[in-house]
Order: C-alpha cells, then structure tokens, then sequence
C-alpha cells in the first residue's frame, strides 16, 4: 500500500501530519456519516416521542391496556364468589371434604361472561397496542389520530359494559364492530403510506 500526501484532506480528518492513508482518511469521513446518521434517527425518533400524537396514542393505549389487566382479577371475583372453579387445588381452598371440592368444580355462567370478554379484549387490545404505534409513525394528523383512538377505547369499554351487564344485542355487536373499522382504518393508513411490494 502505497501513501500519498494529500495535505487537503489531512486537514479536514484532524491529522496533524501531512502523509495520510486513503484508508484512514475514508474510515474517518465514513464514522462521521455514521455518527451524523445516527444522530439524525436519534432526533427523528426523539421527535416522534415528543408529538402529541404518541402522547395520544400512549394514553388511549394505556387505559385499555389498563381496561384488560383489570379483567383478570374481576374473573377471579366472579370466581370465588360464585364458587366456580375449574382446577381443583382452587377449590381446596373452599371446599372442607373431597366431595365439597369436586362439586366446585364447575362452569358459571357469569364467569364466563367474564372470561369471555377478557378473551376478547385480548383479541382486539393488543392488535391495536402493535398498530397503533406503527400508526403513530406513519404522521398522521392530530385530529384524526385522536378520532382514532378514542373511538377504538370508547368501543372497548362500551363492549365490556354491554357484555357484563347483559345489555341486548346488537349494543355490543355494534361496539366489537366500531373497535374494528377502527383498527383496520388504521392498517389502511399504515399500509397506504409505507406499502413497498
């Protein structure tokens, strides 16, 4: 490998002295467009961070998030108030004899209930946890994030009202349906501006 002097360029690499390998010399311009990069995606994701429209996202995301993780200790209310167990080492707890334990052993219709929507709300929260947050990437207006979130977290809690207090139907068909036009909005308007087939 041959050196050449190429006074110019050592300067602008920082060397102080005046011969200078192309390899050193490109390795260091490279890392500073590396680093320039770097800070740019940092910027960039910090401006992401920072817009109101994942704070939106962050906090609609969070109250259903919030929503679902309250269903598991309501089933297991349900649960132990009814009676209604479906392991065994559950029952021992409440039952004195064998025979008691095994008779707890059974389905309740109200836990189901329970159980079925918290089923639910797993199905649909955090599909809309995952594209939600693409959805925040993609720049959407502020107005029509918010219409977005709000009416995916309003259906949510309109779903679980209807389906715990045995509302008539189609209250709670018409919410399941709302939380999905919405999500599928959503995937319209990730896919629509980052589509590359």
């Amino acid at each position: 490998m041959t050196r050449q002097k190429m006074p110019g360029i050592s300067k602008q690499c920082g060397y102080a002295h005046a011969e200078v390998t192309r390899e050193k010399c490109y390795s260091k311009i490279i890392l500073k467009i590396a680093t320039l990069g770097r800070c740019f995606a940092e910027k960039k994701m910090a401006d992401v961070i920072d817009s109101e429209v994942f704070q939106a996202f962050t906090t609609y995301a969070t109250l259903v998030v919030l929503k679902m993780l309250l269903m598991a200790p309501l089933t297991a209310y349900f649960r132990i108030t009814r009676k209604a167990f479906v392991n065994l080492e559950d029952s021992s707890a409440h039952g004195k004899t064998p025979e008691d334990q095994k008779k707890l052993l059974r389905l309740d219709p109200e836990v189901e209930r329970v159980r079925r929507c918290h089923q639910n709300d797993l199905e649909n929260i955090i599909p809309f946890v995952i594209l939600g947050l693409l959805y925040t990437l993609t720049g959407p207006d502020l107005s029509t994030a918010l219409l977005h979130f709000r009416a995916f977290a309003g259906s949510r809690f309109c779903y679980t009202v209807a389906y715990l207090c045995t509302l008539p139907q189609p209250s709670r068909g018409l919410s399941w349906i709302v939380g999905m036009v919405t999500t599928f909005s959503m995937i319209y308007r990730i896919l629509s501006t980052v589509l590359l087939l």
